[in-house]
């Protein structure tokens, strides 16, 4: 490196494989730039979290091997791609300090040292510490080099590969930090291959969309879900400040010059401290009381802090991320919930007599899943209220064996394996019954068949209601004075050119359309608890789709026909929009 008193840094989000449009900026990484920013050591951020492109195409095309120092953050989904991109940097410039964290990292940190030399350093748990004091190293040395890191190599919180080659160097574990209002607000941008979308939230109670901003107010939670990536991280649940976390809010309207009006609180359990997390409310109501927000944490915490919930409303609070999971006990059981079924439902009643949106965590399927565990998922989803919810998502769910969990250690020793560290094994391939796995298969051919089908009609008949309800739709007011047909007309909605009947009409497609899933659903599991007749008879998993399809809608049509006329109302009524647009729903 030559003499160096500031490296070239790079911290690097690679791809998981696939492209969401909800994606958001990583701020793990934001933190760690921020905090190295305010000493003295500026980096560069690069997020190809959703990137489909190839991971060494991406490295080449942005210029990773101009830089002193790259940090992955990896999960075990983006851990291929950060080592092919490793392994080309390292290859066009040796002297780079390849530095990898992460759930992952931390996980098999001594894994992926001995398995992988493009890897100089694992940084286990959090990050911000051990990196400045890894960049405060570089800075120092006079002369650059490999061997002049050995001076490095005792930090804690880190491994290394020995630099005689014998063996490793595993640190002691750092500190978690422990005040959290010391380290800056995550104020990093990075060079994102795809772009931001703009974060929104639909406010049903006052009827308009918002600006959002996700803030993260706290780090871990003190439960032990088997499931889990923070138990990787470590269970040392912290909190920051009320006052620190309306001060962010107002750093970033002031920062991007947005009106940010809700906040997606993005802490693995917000809700672990409820008076807490009455002051954080309080005081975001205090400095305005147009913002709302939303938040994730358990069912049992719902019902210990009940007497909280009116007044987290009255300050703004639309929604709860509920982790229920299942409604079978035995899967509970093996999740590490520590809860029964009926807590489930106490604390699904208790919020919607309160009025406060659900937003669902649900895991419909794992490995040892029986037809009745999918039962009574399905019975509770319907009699809980869920038949309406979307997105569908819950009802495709399978639980992902994450490096560093419990539950993957306890189907390691179950099925006699071992996972290979570096693989992430695909839930949808590890059922333990031949008919869940058929019925698996079957509600996986009807996603990929129909599910992006139904969200486009389902966005536009929505969006077209919706607009309507608002008088939004263009028209001019008119009420038949004119000699028009006022009276066949929706109050309101003359410009749309739709009947009261039509409009009734699209009303109960509309209802359909967000069934259809469920009831496909529905009839499959009916056929699998009977051996599959209907499914045989047709030939096959995937000409047994129709014979399973459910007749929808006012006069009970074939889905296909079900979505052309939604959006051909849609469309007639003046309100279409590009396939895979939002719908008007909260949490879009």
């Amino acid at each position: 490196m030559g003499t160096l008193t500031r490296p070239a840094i790079a911290f690097v989000n690679p791809s998981v494989g696939f492209s969401d449009r909800r994606k958001s900026k990583p701020i793990g990484l934001a933190y760690i730039m921020a905090y190295l920013e305010k000493s003295g050591f500026p980096s560069s951020g690069f997020d190809f979290g959703d990137s489909e492109d190839d991971a060494v195409e991406l490295a080449a095309h942005y210029g990773l091997d101009r830089f002193d120092v790259v940090g992955f953050s990896v999960y075990n989904e983006s851990f291929r791609a950060a080592i092919a991109m490793a392994e080309w940097i390292k290859n066009r410039r040796p002297e780079c300090l390849i530095v990898l964290g992460g759930p992952h990292a931390t996980a098999v940190h001594e894994h992926i040292l001995r398995r992988y030399s493009c890897v100089d350093v694992v940084v286990r748990r959090e990050g911000e510490e051990a990196m400045l004091d890894l960049v405060r190293g570089l800075g120092a040395d006079a002369d650059g080099g490999v061997d002049d890191r050995v001076g490095l190599t005792g930090i804690k919180g880190t491994t290394w590969r020995a630099p005689d080659g014998a063996g490793l160097l595993v640190n002691e574990d750092r500190d978690f930090v422990p005040d959290l209002d010391q380290i800056p607000f995550p104020d990093a941008e990075f060079t994102s291959h795809s772009g931001y979308p703009d974060l929104t939230y639909y406010d049903e109670v006052q009827g308009r969309l918002k600006a959002a901003l996700t803030i993260c107010s706290s780090r871990s939670c003190p439960y032990n879900c088997s499931f889990c990536g923070v138990l990787t991280i470590g269970r040392k649940y912290r909190s920051r400040e009320a006052e620190r976390v309306v001060a962010e809010l107002l750093h970033f309207r002031a920062r991007h010059g947005v009106n940010y009006e809700h906040v997606y609180f993005s802490d693995a359990n917000f809700f672990v401290s409820p008076t807490r997390a009455l002051e954080v409310a309080e005081a975001l109501y205090e400095a305005d009381p147009q913002v709302t927000f939303s938040f994730g944490t358990r069912v049992n915490q719902i019902l210990k802090a009940a007497e909280v919930l009116p007044r987290l409303k009255e300050c703004g609070l639309r929604f709860i991320e509920l982790g229920i999971e299942s409604a079978s006990e035995p899967v509970l059981e093996r999740l590490a919930k520590h809860v029964k079924p009926e807590v489930n439902v106490a604390a699904v009643r208790l919020l919607k007599r309160l009025g406060i949106e659900i937003s669902l965590d649900f895991i419909m399927l794992d490995p040892a899943t029986t037809l009745p565990d999918v039962r009574a998922n399905l019975e509770f989803l319907c009699e809980a209220g869920f038949y309406d919810y979307v997105p569908h998502d819950h009802l495709y769910t399978a639980l992902v064996l994450y490096e560093g969990t419990p539950i993957r250690d306890f189907y390691a020793r179950r099925f006699g394996v071992v996972f290979d560290p570096d693989d992430l094994p695909s839930p949808f391939t590890l059922f333990e019954l031949p008919e869940v796995q058929r019925f698996s298969d079957t509600l996986r051919a009807f996603r990929k068949r129909w599910q992006d089908r139904i969200d486009d009609a389902l966005a536009q008949g929505e969006l077209a209601l919706a607009s309507m309800a608002d008088g939004s739709d263009g028209s001019d007011g008119s009420d038949g004075s004119d000699g028009s047909d006022g009276l066949d007309r929706l109050d309101g909605s003359e410009g749309s050119g739709l009947s009261r009947e039509s409009h009734a009409r699209l009303q109960l497609d509309v209802v359909s359309l967000r069934h259809a899933p469920n009831l496909f659903m529905e009839r499959l599991l009916e056929d699998a608890e009977a051996g599959f007749p209907r499914l045989d008879e047709v030939g096959g998993a995937g000409g047994g789709l129709d014979a399973l399809l459910p007749r929808l809608g006012h006069d009970h049509v074939h889905l296909h026909d079900l979505i052309e006329r939604t959006e051909a109302v849609a469309r007639e009524a003046g309100f279409a929009q590009a396939p895979g647009a939002a719908a008007p729903h909260g949490r879009d």
